[in-house]
């Protein structure tokens, strides 16, 4: 037997030395000395009646009794055991979405977010006990959803994603890893972080590779998915129209795979085109191949079972069955008929 708080064991003096003074106040060298002391009296049909001093002493006894096997229910005895999963090591995950109107294009049907939405989706029903945060990024970066394991609270974010999440347009890079990277450093630092990039690439500026040397640092690997194709689309303007530029020309955009085949690269990450279908928990586990492995396999632990409801239920049915011996009872009137 062990025992999961054994430091509450010593509540057990309070019932033991409370019965040790009732015994020694009631021995009867101590009765012969005519003290004066309280009756115990009961009601009955037509009088009061003294209650036998024994009975409230068993009384007291069942009391002291109770509260020594609540005192060792507090205590947590456990024997026996059992064997449970436990995860040795989990992983963190954020998903960065690009929200540039660019992601609106219909070159992967039905067009690029969407698809990535659909991707996402997938990667979250397979996780299991798995940090993950969702950042959104075009011009400018914010964490819509810190890491968290619940995962219906991003699936609410994920289905409402739109260009409108963020103002700004553009696509910059940089924005978005400084987000990841503030994100990763309020986290356990032990765990694998894996940073899923879904982009079409389209980015303006270069600044973003002085953060790898940071990335590398904490350990961050990037699983960049290309959405979109060579040949590219227009970008639909929500009205029956496409976008123009400055110059009134339609804007055709096209997949730039080389920002993030670049970025996964110098992460030790992999890189993605995601005109078809990709499984993104394969996509983690062949990150991890390339990699160290990944402490994240489950094991058996033994675990003593808990028996303290075995000493809290008889602890609580003596003292209410104490209780209850001495508790006074108010006679009823009655009504009494006279012939």
């Amino acid at each position: 037997m062990t025992w999961g708080s054994p430091h509450m064991l010593y509540l057990l003096a309070i019932p033991v030395i409370a019965l040790l003074i009732n015994l020694w106040t009631n021995r009867p060298s101590q009765k012969k000395r005519g003290l004066a002391k309280a009756t115990h009296v009961q009601t009955g049909l037509a009088s009061l009646r003294e209650v036998a001093g024994r009975s409230v002493a068993r009384a007291k006894i069942l009391f002291y009794v109770g509260l020594a096997l609540v005192a060792v229910a507090l205590a947590r005895p456990r024997w026996g055991s059992t064997e449970v999963e436990v995860f040795q090591k989990t992983r963190e995950v954020i998903v960065a979405i690009d929200l540039s109107k660019s992601m609106l294009a219909e070159d992967i049907k039905p067009n690029r977010l969407e698809r990535a939405k659909l991707a996402v989706g997938s990667l979250l029903d397979h996780l299991q006990g798995e940090s993950v945060g969702l950042i959104v990024f075009a011009g400018s970066s914010f964490l819509q959803s810190p890491m968290s394991p619940d995962y219906q609270i991003l699936r609410g974010f994920l289905s409402d994603l739109s260009p409108s999440f963020v103002p700004q347009g553009g696509t910059d890079y940089e924005q978005m890893l400084d987000t990841a990277l503030d994100s990763f450093k309020q986290s356990d630092g032990t765990a694998d972080r894996f940073l899923i990039v879904i982009s079409d690439g389209e980015s303006e500026t270069e600044s973003w590779k002085n953060k790898i040397p940071e990335l590398i640092e904490q350990n961050v690997k990037a699983i960049c998915l290309g959405f979109g194709t060579e040949k590219g689309a227009l970008i639909p303007d929500g009205t029956g129209g496409y976008h123009k530029d400055s110059q009134g020309a339609v804007v055709l955009t096209k997949l730039e795979s080389a920002t993030l085949q670049e970025l996964a690269n110098k992460t030790n990450g992999l890189y993605r085109d995601a005109n078809v279908w990709v499984d993104l928990i394969s996509l983690i586990e062949e990150t991890i191949a390339k990699g160290k492995a990944a402490n994240t396999s489950s094991k058996s632990e033994v675990l003593f079972i808990e028996r303290f409801q075995y000493f809290l239920a008889p602890g609580l049915f003596l003292i209410a069955l104490s209780l209850y011996r001495e508790f006074p009872s108010n006679p009823v009137p009655r009504k009494i008929k006279i012939n």
